[in-house]
């Protein structure tokens, strides 16, 4: 038995019946997390954006940092060391005191979430993108298309501040060709074109 965590991105497409019955019969059961991260992460940032001068830079995804760095705005900007809500995730799995010694698999919707879990060195908890895992096993339930991406652009709005979000790698890259205005305090951004339903742990695998 290996226990296993689906992120939202993966799990919202397929019915949620069909899911448990094709994990289970590969073995696997569906691990549950109880914290509030997606709420944890937000107040992470809004405290930030309330003691940064400057521009406050979305780093949940693992690719924004080298385009920042690449784009040469990390010095006028403040770039925050906050985990992801999938990596809060899956280190709450992993610390689950009654499943110490059993395996554990953290699925990702991209690779660059999966290399960055894997980092973690957590004992017994793997993070392997989606699209992977499902090739390992060689299937997967029948498809089914999201009403919306569960990790969509918009996730500070609400929040009081001056947000600006950008998606795609193309579009952040243009973005800061002209430099962050200054009236701007949190920028927004999701590697993905729309979201991480765009992960390329999520793409169908090309044979």
């Amino acid at each position: 038995m290996a226990y296993i965590w689906v992120n939202p991105v993966a799990a919202g497409m397929y019915e949620p019946m069909a899911l448990d019955e094709f994990l289970a019969r590969h073995g696997h059961k569906r691990l549950v997390t109880t914290g509030d991260w997606l709420t944890i992460v937000k107040e992470k940032y809004v405290k930030v954006v309330g003691q940064s001068k400057r521009p406050v830079m979305d780093v949940r995804c693992p690719k924004i940092k080298p385009l920042l760095e690449e784009a040469g705005v990390t010095a006028d900007v403040t770039v925050p060391e906050i985990n992801p809500i999938l990596i809060h995730c899956g280190e709450e799995c992993s610390a689950k005191e009654e499943l110490q010694g059993e395996e554990k698999i953290i699925t990702t919707p991209c690779q660059a979430l999966a290399d960055m879990g894997n980092a973690l060195d957590l004992e017994n908890t793997w993070f392997v993108p989606w699209n992977k895992f499902v090739e390992e096993l060689g299937g997967e339930p029948a498809r089914i298309q999201p009403k919306e991406s569960p990790i969509p652009p918009g996730f500070f709005s609400g929040m009081g501040v001056n947000v600006v979000s950008v998606t795609g790698e193309e579009e952040i890259r243009k973005y800061f060709e002209t430099g962050v205005p200054e009236q701007v305090q949190l920028v927004e951004m999701l590697f993905c074109k729309e979201g991480c339903h765009n992960g390329d742990g999520i793409r169908k695998c090309e044979r």
